[in-house]
């Protein structure tokens, strides 16, 4: 084939797939302009030069410049691969039309050098115009004169271009890993396939339970004594139980539903059940991920919301130093203003962190909500063909949604609950101690959280049922 003919295929396979790469690109845009910002903070001198202890401020900007791609990286790759799930029919018509491997390799580039340049050039144009207005408002609140005045950092620009250079690399590596490993017959089927089941629930139901019940255990007996190698610790039995619980504890909840007697009596049972362990057969890997990164969204609001509610405390004992045997900040070296610097900017680097895992999560549902809808549209064609109403269609529809969301936001809140110990011990570092001031943080941020999480809900139940209607 003609080389020259690549490039209108790419053209054509953007616009063919309009619906799935225009909230990747749009959410993409945001994490440059969210990391476009912090850079432009760690390039910008005035900091250092005008600013009382800004070579501090400039520190922990850095440190969160630096890990910002720790964690972009791996959640763009993760939302690409389900962004290519759905695109896997196409792929594979590619290769039965005659286009080989390297064909695809060359589409591929194109179609994500074009999403790259349109998400650099969006998120730097919108930093471009919301860095004055982020710059402004973070002197006011660390009570510095307005006087000093944001510039544009062609160093910032490049360091945002050139990681996410590396992120669309990889995108790319991936498409064609997967185009040159995987037969056109299996990518015709994948689009359906979903996660593959489990061969043997029961073993796996109870190691789950065993890996969180003792997660849960060395959080609540770890007390103040908690260090971070039991957090590590805990945090990777609580990984490991999640995909256990949700992989094979639910379907055998399901499993022992549907041999009670009820089952086969009431029709909506039986078609909310058996939708229910199609989709956890399916689908509970990708359950699990969107409850794990809703545990790191939770998490570090809850922490801002923390840092933001007790500076005041913590203000109030410079100058002071600490009992014997306590562990936290160093309040006899360090003056008011200082202790102000820090915890304003660590509540500012909290909430970028946090719209980035809102944003990724937002971006799972809703391409899990899709494909979902684009493969259960056939299976509700067969029920309607049956004698299933339209209204008894929606009803369960809607109910399976509802369980199917649920899920990960109970994790989420469980796991946050019993991980309370330990954030309260890591707060306890920087001397923020009151139970108050814990709790309430804890709590605000659950309730902010479940808002969000719930407004997903709505509009991504919307899009699944145009779907499959």
């Amino acid at each position: 084939m003609r080389n020259a003919h690549l490039p209108r295929l790419a053209l054509r396979g953007l616009y063919g797939s309009r619906k799935l790469y225009l909230p990747f690109v749009l959410t993409t845009s945001f994490m440059v302009l969210v990391y476009f910002v912090i850079a432009s903070f760690v390039y910008n001198p005035s900091f250092a030069q005008h600013i009382p202890n800004g070579g501090n401020i400039l520190l922990l900007m850095s440190v969160g410049y630096f890990l910002m791609p720790v964690v972009l990286v791996p959640l763009l790759l993760y939302i690409y691969s389900y962004l290519l799930k759905n695109r896997s029919r196409e792929l594979a018509l590619y290769a039965i039309l005659g286009l080989e491997r390297r064909h695809i390799a060359v589409i591929l580039l194109i179609e994500n050098s074009l999403c790259f340049a349109v998400c650099v050039l969006l998120g730097i144009g919108a930093g471009v115009l919301l860095c004055p207005l982020v710059f402004s408002g973070l002197l006011a609140a660390l009570g510095q004169p307005a006087g000093l005045m944001w510039t544009f950092s062609i160093n910032a620009a490049l360091g945002v271009a050139k990681v996410f250079a590396v992120c669309f690399a990889g995108l790319v590596v991936m498409g064609v890993w997967r185009a040159a490993h995987t037969q056109p017959a299996s990518l015709l089927r994948e689009q359906m396939q979903g996660e593959k089941p489990m061969r043997s629930r029961l073993p796996v139901a109870l190691l789950g339970a065993v890996c969180l019940i003792a997660a849960y255990t060395l959080s609540a007996t770890s007390g103040s004594g908690a260090t971070l190698t039991s957090f590590m610790i805990a945090l990777l039995l609580v990984i490991l139980g999640t995909y256990g619980v949700f992989t094979s504890v639910s379907a055998e909840v399901l499993l022992r539903i549907r041999r009670g007697a009820r089952f086969y009596a009431n029709p909506s049972i039986f078609v909310i059940v058996s939708g229910l362990q199609h989709r956890m057969r399916k689908n509970a890997a990708g359950l699990t991920n969107i409850c794990l990164f809703s545990c790191a969204a939770l998490f570090t609001l809850c922490c801002s919301f923390s840092v933001l509610f007790g500076q005041q405390t913590v203000i109030r004992q410079a100058g002071q130093s600490l009992p014997a045997g306590q562990v936290g900040l160093n309040t006899a070296a360090v003056g008011a203003e200082e202790i102000s610097l820090m915890f304003i900017t660590l509540a500012f680097l909290g909430v970028f962190f946090v719209l980035v895992f809102l944003a990724c999560t937002a971006l799972i549902l809703y391409y899990k909500q899709l494909t979902e809808g684009m493969e259960d549209a056939a299976r509700f064609r067969i029920l309607r063909a049956v004698g299933l109403s339209e209204p008894l269609a929606a009803r369960t529809a809607q109910k399976q949604l509802g369980v199917m969301f649920l899920l990960p936001l109970g994790g989420t809140l469980l796991h946050i609950a019993f991980a309370f110990p330990f954030f309260s011990t890591f707060m306890g570092l920087i001397s923020i101690s009151s139970p108050a001031v814990l709790i309430g943080s804890t709590a605000a941020a659950m309730l902010i959280f479940c808002a969000f999480y719930l407004f997903c809900y709505k509009v991504t139940t919307r899009a699944y049922l145009r779907a499959i209607a």
